[in-house]
């Protein structure tokens, strides 16, 4: 492994925890500062690391050299009077042990729970989170909370100053329950970003890599349902929830490296102990006092996991869950799946009813998922036609190139049965 490669390493399992840690030194005011200089301390790492050899403890490097560039910055701003003083040492944690392994640290438990602070809007309190829990750029936050880069540059640096005054602390119990709602979204999306990722990343090893993002998010809702301070029925049903996803994404990706539909993902290469922990933290959730979404969430996922292949799924059920989630939260994405798993358990009619009400207010980032439910529509009422008219204005709208070709591809497969139906159709008797 060369430094590129061990720097890489670093930074996806310990980058987190060594902002978390600058960001206590330092104070939450100047969290930006501490991600920056983070950077730097990266940029530096690859100059020195291929002369000088891999430190032994490679976080506490970084986080040595990200605080010396922070206090030149803050002298050089006149700002450096009131630092604490120095810590020779970021404190070693083991070796994780296993995909999900590793201790949740107090100081990135704080920092989670810092940025996401009630005195921010709740869409600006998973964008904090999103930049400093997975160190996202702004080109990828930007479409999980609709809003332009240079909009979020704004509302970010906004809301650094009015935490400026706030403590970097886990939060006492009564002031839990505001946050715990973006912090699960947090890692929803986190994960979210990383499944997506894989689905683009143009080959499996690269799919495998772009993943990172998914098994961390794993990570932090399981230390989330663990952890004292923050024990609780919602975030087991997280972890369910990402768990079972998470165990299909090894069929998710084909060998070109394509993204490989539900339907058409073949169960055998699921991850039947991923499926197993998914269920433990599933039971686990009900000691929950009401149901949150994330319980409704991870159930759907739990109806996906038991059934034998696709077309055995029990989508009357999962239909039964929609209901109840979409009377928690009617945003876009709820009512896309609700309208979804109406088409899959025969009734393709108010499938369509829904979705054609969905389309004109559907944010930029579901259009094309909304105009391929709405193909689908059509497929099961037999119009053909209109079906190949959705996916075409799907296929223009792809956010990604990858999923240009996925909705191509289904398209092509649906023209193809139709000539072919055709054919048949025409052939003369006898023949």
């Amino acid at each position: 492994m060369n430094a590129g490669q061990a720097l890489a390493a670093v930074l996806a399992r310990e980058r987190r925890r060594v902002v978390a840690h600058l960001a206590r030194s330092l104070g939450l005011p100047q969290l930006g500062l501490a991600e920056d200089a983070v950077q730097a301390a990266a940029l530096r790492a690859l100059e020195c690391w291929p002369l000088d050899g891999l430190p032994a403890n490679p976080a506490g490097w970084l986080y040595r050299v990200a605080r010396h560039e922070a206090i030149d910055a803050l002298r050089h701003d006149g700002r450096a009077e009131a630092l604490p003083d120095d810590e020779s040492r970021l404190p070693v944690h083991p070796a994780p042990a296993g995909r999900f392994g590793g201790e949740l640290d107090d100081d990135e438990l704080a920092l989670v729970f810092a940025a996401c602070h009630p005195l921010l809007p709740p869409a600006t309190q998973v964008a904090l989170a999103l930049r400093t829990l997975a160190g996202l750029e702004l080109k990828a936050i930007a479409p999980l909370v609709f809003a332009s880069e240079a909009a979020l540059a704004q509302r970010l640096a906004r809301a650094r100053e009015v935490l400026a005054g706030q403590p970097l602390r886990v939060p006492a119990g009564h002031e839990l329950p505001a946050r715990r709602e973006a912090v699960a979204t947090t890692l929803a999306l986190m994960f979210h970003v990383g499944m997506r990722a894989g689905g683009r990343a143009g080959s499996t090893e690269g799919a495998h890599d772009a993943m990172g993002p998914c098994w961390e998010a794993i990570r932090l809702a399981r230390a989330l349902a663990a952890h004292p301070a923050t024990a609780h029925g919602h975030a087991d049903a997280l972890a369910a929830l990402l768990l079972l996803h998470g165990a299909r994404l090894s069929g998710s990706i084909d060998d070109a490296g394509d993204i490989v539909p539900l339907p058409g993902q073949p169960r055998d290469r699921w991850d039947a102990g991923m499926i197993r922990m998914g269920f433990v933290h599933l039971q686990a959730s009900q000691r929950a006092a009401q149901p949150s979404r994330w319980h409704l969430l991870a159930g759907i996922a739990a109806e996906h996991a038991i059934a034998p292949d696709h077309d055995r799924t029990d989508w009357a059920a999962i239909v039964r869950y929609y209901d109840a989630l979409v009377a928690l939260d009617p945003s876009a994405a709820p009512r896309l799946g609700h309208a979804i798993a109406l088409a899959e358990a025969g009734e393709p009619a108010a499938a369509r009813a829904r979705l054609d009400a969905l389309l004109p207010e559907a944010p930029a980032a579901l259009r094309a998922h909304t105009l391929a439910a709405l193909a689908r529509a059509h497929e099961r009422l037999g119009d053909s036609g209109a079906a190949l008219d959705s996916l075409a204005r799907a296929e223009a709208c792809a956010p990604h190139p990858a999923d240009a070709r996925l909705l191509a591809r289904r398209r092509e497969a649906l023209a193809e049965g139709l000539r072919r139906s055709s054919r048949t159709r025409t052939r003369p008797a006898g023949r």
